[in-house]
């Protein structure tokens, strides 16, 4: 048995690790929730069954856990070690990577955030997400499966004191592979990306890569109420007027999207 001790001590500080096998999935999933909520506090965990649609089926998440400056968000499955992988646990991770979020997905977001519909749709549509599986256990076989479809597993583990209070154990790390930085528009005339003055871009040369233009090197600079960003040399190939994205990747590159 697996037991932690929290300074000062004492018999109320001492917490002993919960049988795993104890509950059942749905109590599971609210040790999760909790769990994610005190220990990831940068997200938003709302209880999420938005339908995707996968090789002409429907399957449902538990949870989704979505960055508070919006950046970035996962889907989130909570999983029990006894059910089986093959038969159900990749299923559903190749449904939430590969499949096509449903317009119910966006409506739940909306509720569970308390945001407006279209900034929940922006979200499904246009910000990154990824997947990760959460369990009740540590299983390689399962990492192993689960990485192969780029997602993310993780365990949780629940331990109670002698007064009944609770502390949990995450085994592994929620890795964002990328991250939105923002949305601007573009102005033809001044050939420059209007943004938000508090995007996550330094002053200065920034590297972006641009799908039809290729790789060049971009200025940015910020006024009182934006952000500036234009092509160091040239024009980019960008309608006037058009909503554009900037997407920073794992490895610090930076896209710009239509």
């Amino acid at each position: 048995m697996r037991t932690m001790m929290v300074t000062p001590c004492s018999q109320d500080m001492v917490f002993s690790m919960s049988d795993p096998d104890a509950p059942s999935e749905t109590e599971f999933e609210g040790i999760a929730l909790r769990a994610l909520g005190c220990i990831y506090p940068q997200y938003q965990c709302i209880v999420f069954g938005g339908k995707f649609r996968f090789d002409g089926e429907y399957r449902k998440p538990d949870l989704a856990m979505i960055a508070r400056d919006r950046s970035h968000w996962f889907v989130v499955e909570v999983e029990l070690v006894a059910h089986s992988l093959d038969g159900h646990v990749l299923p559903q991770i190749r449904a939430f990577c590969y499949g096509d979020p449903q317009p119910d997905c966006a409506g739940i977001i909306s509720r569970e955030m308390n945001v407006d519909l279209g900034e929940a749709q922006t979200l499904i549509e246009r910000v990154p997400r990824a997947v990760v599986v959460i369990a009740n256990k540590r299983r390689v076989e399962w990492e192993q499966s689960i990485r192969a479809h780029q997602a993310q597993f993780l365990s949780v583990s629940r331990f109670v004191s002698r007064s009944g209070q609770e502390a949990f154990e995450v085994d592994g790390a929620l890795l964002p592979t990328k991250e939105s930085l923002g949305f601007g528009i573009y102005n033809a005339q001044d050939s420059m990306i209007r943004f938000q003055t508090n995007i996550r871009l330094p002053d200065g040369s920034v590297q972006i890569e641009f799908i039809s233009n290729g790789t060049s090197l971009w200025r940015v600079y910020r006024d009182k109420r934006h952000t500036w960003v234009s092509k160091e040399t040239g024009r980019p190939d960008i309608p006037d007027g058009a909503h554009v994205q900037l997407v920073r990747t794992l490895d610090g590159r930076i896209s710009l999207k239509l």
